[in-house]
């Protein structure tokens, strides 16, 4: 067997516990708060166990087709016996399904012949095989507890009628009619007798119909219509190859303006090359959004596994949770998404064991007993916003302003100036990331630098909100991709430079504007209704800035930025444009400059340096408050 064919059944196999999963939790829900079993439900976990095993024998993976088959035989007798679920049973299959989840991932990785590679895997298996045997013992000495016409055949479709024996149909498709009936393939029936077949599947007749009257499509005319749901409208790609697209891509946005503006041909007066130049453009445009849009994936996938946390955590803290989703459908570029997932599971995992409070806590706060947390994803311009809200206890502001004063963060005298927005960024420090501190903070506080840091590596934010014993909020906001941004790109001597849109809040034309200078290296600007601070380029590469001797400001471009509502105005000499740029790595060179996100490419053939704004923004401030 091709060690690229296991890969590839992996990769399937993977998605086919996804499945399961997220049906393993729909029944829990459907079933533990005292509804009926879903039989329909029930058939289809059946399957895809039955799946799991079936293909995994195929390529000789003993362990996984072991476990499934465990799991399968429990599935067989919870279709036969619906009442007896119950949470002990429903906790072994997820366990199974978590070992599963090992097994195929250990063999992606290091592959050990499809066998068992710890001993906790073996012990549950037996103890799964126990479970099925007591089960089967049981129902030996009590036989009367079985339906009397019922027959153990193949996906649990069984007849009713005990005085007229069936054969045995393909798929377990039988009927109950005293007269002979004819059986076509894919459960379509045509019963000429008065009684009424009781069939699975849902292929029921109403009491009193008349099949004379109800028209039976051919068996061409259903073909026909399969074909037509069944066919698929995606394939699989390596995200390699889709890289190396984009590269490529890339590489024709930068090549297309060093091309239509160069410098031979941009004084010649060319109508019909103006023309073509400018439908080029168009096209190539379009092909950057086609090609971008093939690396987005909906945010369903990471959304889908927060409900597994929820319900292991809330287990583990005895909290009633109720998880409400919604926005996934919304898209954003898989590498986001991967990176995207620790830092929810960090935020969702806190929200539960010191956000929510316990059932009696919350009746006693006049509240539902079940907690909720809501996670919501929205698509704002070129960013995505993913919020995830509860209705717990809040932030308690006079805790963590305790903490923050007792870590020397701030002085006493100067806590209760701040303002709560101020005070919720301390969360954010690493102080906070210990679990002594956190129970001292109800939690809120660990690890959430980690958090801040991942989101910033991908250029996004992360702001609370929180109401005092209503809830908190934490919202985070990320581009919609990192490969290609837009950007204004600007010339300071004969360097330049892009700044991501995003982060531009407006730009200034200033011919003769006064300069405040507080000390060296430190200027401000009238802003409106505002004093900004000022600063020039220079300082980045730790050079003294060129305002030190100067008063006014002749003949300037000022690019107001903004990062977390705080403003600071950057001084150029022009102002090239506003393009699409293609983000390529920075060199080692240049590793010891904080502010520059990476370099690129322009149209003119230059090199660009693009500037990380936020973090700009941050270090000079920090620097104006020392």
């Amino acid at each position: 067997m091709e060690r690229d064919d296991v890969l590839e059944y992996l990769l399937e196999a993977r998605e086919t516990l996804d499945n399961i999963e997220k049906d393993l939790l729909h029944f829990e829900k459907s079933t533990l708060d005292g509804s009926l079993v879903d039989r329909d439900l029930l058939d289809t976990l059946f399957r895809h166990f039955h799946t799991i095993k079936g293909s995994s024998g195929f390529f000789g993976l003993t362990a996984i087709v072991k476990m499934a088959h465990a799991a399968e035989n429990l599935l067989d007798y919870l279709r036969k016996n619906p009442e007896d679920q119950d949470e002990d049973t429903l906790e072994l299959l997820i366990t199974a399904l978590d070992y599963l989840n090992e097994l195929v991932e250990h063999e992606e990785s290091s592959p050990s012949g499809g066998d068992f590679f710890s001993e906790e895997q073996i012990q549950f298996l037996t103890k799964l095989n126990n479970k099925n045997e007591s089960i089967r013992v049981l129902h030996l000495q009590n036989p009367e507890k079985l339906p009397s016409a019922q027959t153990n055949d193949e996906f649990g479709l069984f007849g009713d009628d005990i005085t007229n024996e069936n054969p045995k149909e393909e798929f377990g498709l039988f009927t109950n009619a005293k007269e002979p009936t004819v059986v076509k393939e894919f459960g379509l029936f045509v019963d000429d007798s008065t009684p009424k077949p009781n069939q699975e599947f849902g292929l029921f007749q109403k009491p009193g119909f008349d099949l004379t009257k109800e028209k039976i499509p051919k068996p061409e005319e259903n073909l026909k219509n399969e074909k037509k749901t069944i066919i698929k409208k995606d394939i699989r790609i390596d995200t390699d190859k889709l890289d190396s697209l984009l590269d490529i891509v890339g590489e024709i946005v930068i090549t297309e303006p060093m091309v239509t503006d160069h410098q031979d041909i941009s004084k010649l007066k060319l109508e019909n090359f103006q023309k073509t130049a400018l439908q080029l453009k168009k096209l190539i445009r379009n092909l950057q959004e086609i090609t971008l849009s093939l690396r987005m994936v909906p945010i369903a996938g990471i959304f889908s596994r927060m409900e597994r946390l929820v319900r292991d955590t809330a287990k583990k803290t005895g909290k009633q949770v109720k998880l409400i989703i919604s926005g996934e459908d919304t898209e954003i570029d898989k590498s986001i998404i991967e990176e995207m997932y620790d830092p929810l599971v960090h935020i969702i995992r806190n929200a539960i064991d010191h956000g929510l409070e316990t059932p009696e806590e919350r009746k006693e706060a006049g509240k539902q007993p079940e907690g909720t947390i809501l996670l919501t994803a929205t698509q704002s311009g070129k960013e995505v916003w993913i919020e995830v809200r509860d209705d717990g206890k809040g932030l308690s502001r006079e805790r963590i302003l305790n903490k923050v004063i007792s870590l020397g963060l701030i002085a006493h005298t100067d806590a209760e100036t701040l303002e709560d927005k101020e005070v919720w960024e301390f969360l954010f420090h690493p102080g906070f990331s210990t679990a002594k501190e956190v129970t001292d903070l109800s939690g809120r506080g660990v690890g959430l630098d980690v958090v801040r840091k991942n989101v910033t590596t991908l250029k996004g934010f992360v702001d609370v909100f929180s109401v005092f014993g209503q809830g908190t909020t934490f919202l985070i906001r990320v581009p919609l991709t990192l490969a290609i941004i837009e950007g204004l790109v600007v010339r300071k001597a004969d360097t330049y430079f892009i700044l991501p849109s995003i982060d531009v809040k407006e730009s200034i034309y200033i011919s003769k504007e006064p300069i405040n200078e507080l000390y060296k290296n430190n200027h401000s600007i009238q802003y409106r209704t505002n004093q900004i601070s000022l600063v020039d380029i220079n300082l980045l590469f730790g050079k003294d800035s060129d305002l030190n001797d100067q008063r006014i400001l002749k003949e300037k471009y000022v690019i107001v930025t903004e990062s977390h509502e705080k403003q600071m105005g950057i001084v150029f000499d022009e102002i090239v444009g506003s393009q699409s740029i293609v983000i390529k790595p920075i060199s080692p060179i240049f590793k010891n400059i904080n502010g520059l996100a990476g370099c690129t490419i322009l149209g003119n053939g230059h090199a660009g340096l693009i500037l990380d704004v936020r973090k700009l923004i941050s270090q000079h401030l920090s620097s104006v408050t020392i």
